[in-house]
């Protein structure tokens, strides 16, 4: 189920399926965290009860959203590092894979899957509806693909401009094929992409546990933010 938007009050949403689940809400908050009052929550969560969904997650969001979502019984799912890049400085160079790297399409979309549920725990894998929305977040996307020498997709990137602020969405590299600099080579490729499109910072988050991660964006001029984001869970 593709994101629809929900109206309630000032507080604007999207609202659909995670991963594909009937049961299981993905919540966007697209208001800020005043919007986000206990009544407007209830009123959301009846909409979600109303459409046969009995557990909601959220995105991940910061602070102050956090703390009204808490507010209205979620809990914490999972904490994700926030870390920016300022592209005027410290730009990795150019990577010696950057030659493999192609421009994904359409055709791509179930071999990018398939590494991508190669990479993620299955709470975190995307499904068609995920990717698509992966790559719709910004006004201006790009998708990227590494292939090997049989022409088979190991690994891939989503990135996005909004404005001054560029995003890398999605990074995976199938589990067979890390350590050789693909992840890498597919970050720098990012990074030089949107300073080229006029971007002066780029953001990234992942997860807590996966150090491998955290540790390859640090290498490459990635800084922790000023605060975590959290992904809150509740039965509704």
């Amino acid at each position: 189920m593709a994101l629809i938007p929900l109206s309630v009050g000032r507080a604007r949403v999207r609202a659909g399926s995670w991963r594909g689940r009937d049961d299981l809400a993905y919540l966007v908050p697209l208001t800020g965290a005043p919007t986000l009052t206990t009544a407007t929550l209830a009123d959301i969560r009846d909409q979600l009860q109303r459409h046969g969904f009995s557990e909601v997650v959220t995105a991940a969001v910061g602070p102050s959203e956090r703390d009204m979502f808490t507010a209205d019984g979620f809990t914490d799912r999972e904490q994700l590092h926030l870390l920016r890049h300022d592209l005027r400085n410290n730009m990795p160079a150019s990577s010696s894979e950057a030659s493999r790297i192609r421009r994904g399409t359409r055709r791509d979309h179930a071999a990018i899957l398939a590494v991508d549920h190669a990479t993620f725990d299955e709470f975190w894998q995307l499904d068609h509806d995920g990717l698509r929305e992966a790559i719709d977040a910004t006004p201006i996307s790009r998708l990227r693909v590494i292939r090997d020498d049989n022409s088979a997709i190991i690994g891939y990137s989503v990135s996005g401009r909004a404005g001054e602020h560029g995003y890398l969405q999605r990074l995976a590299v199938s589990p067979p094929a890390q350590g050789a600099g693909l992840g890498a080579a597919l970050v720098t490729d990012t990074l030089h992409w949107l300073r080229r499109r006029g971007a002066g910072v780029a953001w990234v988050n992942t997860q807590e546990a996966n150090a491998a991660a955290l540790r390859l964006y640090e290498r490459l001029g990635f800084e922790p933010a000023a605060h975590q984001l959290t992904v809150l869970h509740r039965y509704l």
